[in-house]
């Protein structure tokens, strides 16, 4: 995996705007990357395609598009950028539609999706298209939240987006990477290069299983939870947390799972193994090697970055202390809506009579996340840590 520039190898960014964009599939991530596009001046003109007329009508109110249509060939005439962001069950179908059409297209224009896989689609596109180029991209960055209504231009800021191009890659595809990756990365994006095969193996390790041991970790205590309430009054704060990806939209994850199941399934029985050796662990009483899994595991987690977002939506959190006063929590929460700053989450960690409060404070992004911790120290309150 590598990242690319537009300025690499002597490569400019004169030029690299793009006309008109069509945008077939106006929800969450395709809005987010249209709204992130326009706001950086990468796009000039947005043609929206969807199946929902009430989807394109509020995608033009927010400014997400400037004209809507639920014809593919229409919103295709001249386009020199399209996105094919859509429900992974119809995204081949999808590509395929755009192929007969991409006589409409204009000259060397890029055709890319937005797929959680890469493999199947980077196959499709590289036997369909001859005159424009297709390249496989995957943002790494999503919400619990779906539809038109949670799209935002701050989704892509900081987070990993994947350019899976073909083998053997042309001077003319090299270039049209170049444009693409130059478009991204002035929207806010990390863009890196990875085979479909490497991508679809990473992100089934730290994307893909995470999500269903989330869901089956929730579904254990469900199940557990049943005539005794009490797993559900203490199953907030750190259980609520480990499993918030447990939340995402079920029929996308099922689609998702599905398609990656090989690698997938592969994982699930290395972790098969890995549990059978905890077991073990705890039959045999064998403390050290407990103490050497968690402390492996701790040193690990401490190399990720902290301050980028990946394959998983990522919270940054500030822990404040506060004096144990009655509307403290309302004031700070006042001090930062005055500033324009969004909390995703406030949780108190520890309120004791007589003693410093915690607040928990969470943001959906670092400029938040970083504007918070400038508002509040400036106002005399102690960051106790910042994740």
């Amino acid at each position: 995996m590598r990242s690319l520039s537009a300025t690499e190898e002597g490569g400019s960014r004169m030029g690299t705007d793009f006309a008109r964009m069509c945008l077939i599939g106006c929800g969450l991530i395709g809005g987010s990357i249209s709204l992130a596009l326009r706001r950086a001046g990468v796009v000039r003109t947005v043609i929206g395609v969807d199946v929902s007329q009430a989807t394109l009508d509020e995608a033009l109110r927010r400014g997400i598009i400037d004209a809507g249509t639920m014809d593919l060939s229409e919103a295709l005439l001249g386009a020199d950028l399209v996105v094919i962001a859509a429900p992974v069950s119809v995204t081949e179908g999808l590509i395929g539609a755009v192929a007969k059409h991409q006589d409409a297209l204009a000259c060397a224009a890029i055709v890319t999706d937005v797929s959680g896989t890469k493999q199947r689609f980077v196959a499709h596109g590289q036997h369909l298209f001859t005159r424009v180029h297709f390249i496989g991209g995957h943002p790494m960055a999503g919400s619990e939240k779906t539809g038109v209504t949670a799209a935002d231009a701050r989704l892509l800021e900081n987070a990993v987006y994947v350019l899976a191009p073909p083998p053997d890659v042309t001077p003319a595809q090299s270039e049209a990477l170049l444009r693409l990756s130059d478009g991204l990365t002035r929207a806010g994006a990390r863009v890196r290069l990875m085979s479909a095969s490497a991508h679809d193996r990473v992100v089934a390790a730290i994307s893909h299983v995470p999500h269903l041991i989330a869901a089956a970790l929730v579904n254990q205590v469900a199940d557990l939870s049943t005539g005794d309430e009490s797993y559900l009054q203490l199953a907030a704060g750190g259980f609520r947390d480990i499993t918030r990806i447990a939340s995402s939209d079920p029929l996308l994850w099922r689609d998702i799972t599905l398609e990656n199941r090989d690698e997938i399934r592969r994982l699930i029985v290395d972790w098969d193994e890995r549990l059978h050796l905890l077991a073990t662990w705890l039959d045999e009483g064998d403390g050290a090697a407990l103490e050497a899994f968690f402390e492996s595991a701790r040193a690990f987690r401490d190399l990720l970055p902290a301050r980028s977002v990946g394959a998983l939506r990522s919270t940054f959190s500030i822990t404040v202390s506060v004096p144990d006063v009655p509307g403290v929590i309302g004031d700070v929460a006042s001090l930062l809506g005055a500033h324009q700053v969004s909390i995703r989450n406030i949780g108190i960690l520890e309120s004791r009579e007589g003693d410093d409060g915690q607040l928990l404070l969470q943001f959906d992004t670092l400029a938040f996340h970083d504007q918070a911790a400038a508002v509040l120290e400036e106002h005399g309150y102690a960051i106790a840590d910042r994740m």
